[in-house]
């Protein structure tokens, strides 16, 4: 047994497979690019090669017939999958159907290769399997989901748009647009991670949201997202962290230049990380929201890092800063949003689970609290039998009829 790629550093490798030939090795990696290629190591001449050096995004999946001749794989094209069937000889494109618009999973070949099996989910439909045709270039779809008596007619698909922030960096972000006339009230949701990124995918709740409440759901990705290139990635680590939140603020200036928005009527939500983005956002734009819903959020830094489960304790201060720096701790305890509850002034819903180990339940006390002192309106759900975010059915169907309730109460 001897290492292989040791001379690449510190580098992602990920989904390695053996090819045509015992001395020929495929894997995925950023190394030394922006984005995760597929490479092909040959062993016995230590030639490592970069499969597809022009590509601008990353390889998200792959798959390798049994018989080694063909391999699959889907790239992440600006949050949309896009599927790829080569001939692994020559690389050489094998021709495909036009699949949904969505995102891609489970890819599967048929024992003798001809078929691949896949599964789709899009915007306005859960996912489902489809099988692809390889030979005659057709697709057939296998499943339907159930969606119960819901009229399909009302959901409406996103439409990607680029918005320029305050160092003129471009943001991608996706807009769900009702299809009643406008101008309509505004919910910016704002995702995890950070190392996270929106992707569209089926939503029962923005659905009902845009159906039923006539809100624009607005999900941005914001720097530090993941799917852009590994500087973009990095945007807000450290001392950066609160160039994400004025990304927020540059968003607020295009929802104010939509005519079919109404600047007067913005929330903001998000959950973890996003939760974080939340409490932020209401702390630097409270003249410009209207209320702020976040779950399992983090309302400090300092505290949270101190407080999360030791396997997961070093990995976040590569993200956030080391509290245990003097100077760090200093900037953290300077940006945390429980430090500045009183320039929040607007309602909020948060909502925790008590056995969370990722964001501990004390982030979420600790601002409640906070909220109360000042006299801030504040929503508080505790489910007792949850961990990071509602999980359970009984506990998300509660939720999203409270938040319903508190968006009639404080946005619309």
């Amino acid at each position: 047994r001897s290492p292989l790629l040791d001379d690449l550093g510190q580098v992602s490798i990920g989904s390695p497979f053996y090819g045509e030939e015992k001395n020929i090795i495929y894997f995925v990696s950023d190394s030394g690019i922006e984005n995760r290629h597929l490479f092909r190591l040959d062993i016995q001449q230590n030639d490592v090669r970069d499969l597809m050096p022009d590509l601008k995004w990353d390889v998200e999946r792959t798959q390798l017939s049994t018989d080694r001749q063909r391999l699959a794989y889907s790239v992440n094209e600006d949050g949309m999958s896009k599927l790829y069937v080569v001939t692994l000889k020559d690389f050489s494109d094998v021709p495909l159907p036009i699949l949904p618009e969505g995102r891609i999973s489970n890819l599967r070949f048929s024992a003798d290769g001809s078929q691949l099996a896949l599964s789709i989910g899009t915007a306005t439909s859960p996912t489902d399997t489809y099988v692809i045709d390889l030979e005659a270039t057709t697709i057939t779809r296998w499943t339907r989901s159930e969606i119960g008596e819901v009229n399909r007619d009302t959901w409406v698909a996103p439409t990607q748009f680029t918005y320029s922030s305050f160092d003129e960096r471009d943001i991608r972000a996706f807009i769900y647009e009702p299809q009643a006339s406008g101008p309509h009230p505004v919910l910016i949701y704002i995702h995890g991670g950070p190392a996270s990124q929106y992707r569209p995918g089926f939503s029962s709740l923005f659905q009902f949201l845009q159906s039923e409440l006539d809100i624009a759901i607005v999900a941005p990705n914001v720097r530090g997202s993941s799917g852009y290139g590994k500087t973009y990635l990095g945007l807000d680590d450290g001392y950066l962290r609160e160039d994400s939140v004025k990304d927020i603020g540059a968003l607020l200036d295009w929802v104010e230049a939509n005519p079919k928005l109404d600047e007067t009527r913005v929330a903001v939500y998000g959950g973890s990380y996003g939760g974080y983005m939340v409490l932020a956002s209401m702390v630097h734009f409270a003249d410009r929201l209207r209320c702020g819903i976040e779950t399992v959020g983090i309302s400090n830094f300092v505290t949270f890092l101190e407080k999360t489960q030791g396997y997961r304790r070093d990995l976040r201060r590569v993200e956030y800063g080391d509290e245990r720096d003097p100077k760090m701790r200093t900037f953290l305890e300077s940006i945390a949003p429980i430090n500045h509850v009183a320039s929040m002034s607007k309602p909020m819903l948060i909502g925790q689970g008590l056995n969370d180990p990722r964001v501990p339940a004390h982030e979420s006390e600790q601002i409640v609290a906070e909220l109360e002192d000042h006299n801030i309106p504040v929503w508080y759900m505790l489910a007792t039998d949850e961990g990071h975010g509602f999980r359970k059915k009984r506990n998300r169907d509660y939720f999203n009829q409270v938040l319903t309730l508190f968006l009639q109460t404080h946005l619309l």
